[in-house]
């Protein structure tokens, strides 16, 4: 009985979703932030529905698998919008039609295995240890005696001298690429010592750019100022605003209609986006060429008010470098938060094709 309770409890509030989003989905994937009926989680580990949108790429399918197998059963998976040309994934539903056709489907996929748990999905990866460790070493438990060795499986951090000249542990760690702050297909290899990034090597997948939540031509102002809506609804997220994250989301949605009161909602939007702090707080944080992270955000919502108030087309935003080591010489000495700030605040290719204030 309490279970039944609990399942109508979870029924009735908005679906956790896990987004997995190719290049070609990621603004339409932004747009659902305005929708009450989903909430996009953070992580795989707080959602009970994963969504496939877009174009995966096949070198992208282990990674993908990983992913489904963290979200808690009982769990579904809906497949939006997707070629077929990328890895394979089990689904309950396959949605090629609108947002609120694909958020309906969410809705009705999570219902079903919430009554019936049995037709949750289950898990894509064997159930193996990914090291060795039994057995292994001097006491048997994968580690090296004092030092090194992967002990019950996990690598132990080894100590090494900070910029500090400190000897602190090291930790490495491989971030995408699928990781949610992160662009679609980019994976980091960090070694973090505390929360300062020691080292840092970047791989940059080449999906095709695509933007289906922005059809047409993409140097209309609607057109610009959507994709820009649509980065600073995740720009938001990522900072902690969902609130005013599902606001922008949501005159994502009003600009693909036409709404004629859209150039108001933006400069009210604009201003509460400032009014919270957030540009402030990026203040010297990922300088490039003399901007830093707060004078993009800027350059960004100038943009989109000037596009839907005064119909400018705006010009294109100076893109991150194009060579992996030099973004990752950006993020190495930082902290990981502002690391990511960094990422979120840069144009990187075949992710927005963002546009700033001429």
């Amino acid at each position: 009985m309490a279970v039944s309770w609990l399942a109508r409890l979870a029924a009735d509030a908005p679906t956790p979703v896990f987004a997995v989003a190719g290049v070609d989905a990621w603004g339409a994937v932004q747009e659902l932030r305005g929708d009450p009926r989903i909430r996009l989680a953070a992580t795989p580990r707080h959602a009970a529905v994963l969504l496939v949108a877009g174009t995966i790429l096949a070198g992208h399918g282990e990674a993908l698998r990983r992913v489904h197998d963290q979200l808690p059963r009982p769990r579904a998976v809906v497949v939006w919008r997707a070629p077929g040309t990328g890895p394979a994934i089990p689904a309950l539903a396959v949605v090629d039609g609108s947002a609120d056709e694909v958020v309906s489907a969410v809705g009705r996929a999570h219902a079903s295995i919430l009554a019936d748990p049995t037709r949750a999905q289950a898990d894509l990866l064997p159930d193996e240890e990914p090291t060795e460790w039994r057995g292994v070493g001097p006491f048997g438990q994968g580690g090296e005696g004092m030092m090194g060795g992967t002990p019950y499986g996990r690598p132990m951090a080894m100590t090494g001298d900070d910029r500090d000249g400190l000897a602190l542990d090291q930790l490495h760690l491989t971030l995408g690429p699928f990781l949610d702050p992160l662009p679609p297909g980019l994976t980091l290899d960090v070694t973090l010592q505390g929360e300062v990034l020691q080292d840092v090597a970047v791989d940059r997948a080449a999906p095709p750019v695509v933007d289906h939540a922005a059809p047409g031509d993409p140097a209309t102002p609607a057109a610009a100022a959507r994709r820009g809506l649509h980065w600073l609804a995740h720009a938001l997220h990522v900072e902690g605003l969902d609130a005013l994250a599902g606001r922008a989301a949501h005159l994502a949605s009003q600009v693909a209609v036409g709404d004629v009161a859209a150039d108001r909602s933006a400069d009210r939007l604009a201003r509460l986006v400032t009014a919270t702090g957030v540009l402030r707080s990026l203040r010297g944080v990922g300088a490039v060429d003399g901007a830093d992270a707060s004078d993009r955000w800027r350059q960004r919502l100038a943009a989109i008010v000037a596009a839907l108030r005064d119909g400018v087309v705006p010009r294109a935003l100076e893109p991150a470098p194009s060579d992996d080591a030099a973004l990752a010489g950006l993020l190495v000495g930082v902290t990981l938060t502002d690391a990511v700030s960094t990422l979120v605040s840069l144009e990187l290719p075949g992710v927005l094709r963002p546009a700033v204030a001429a």
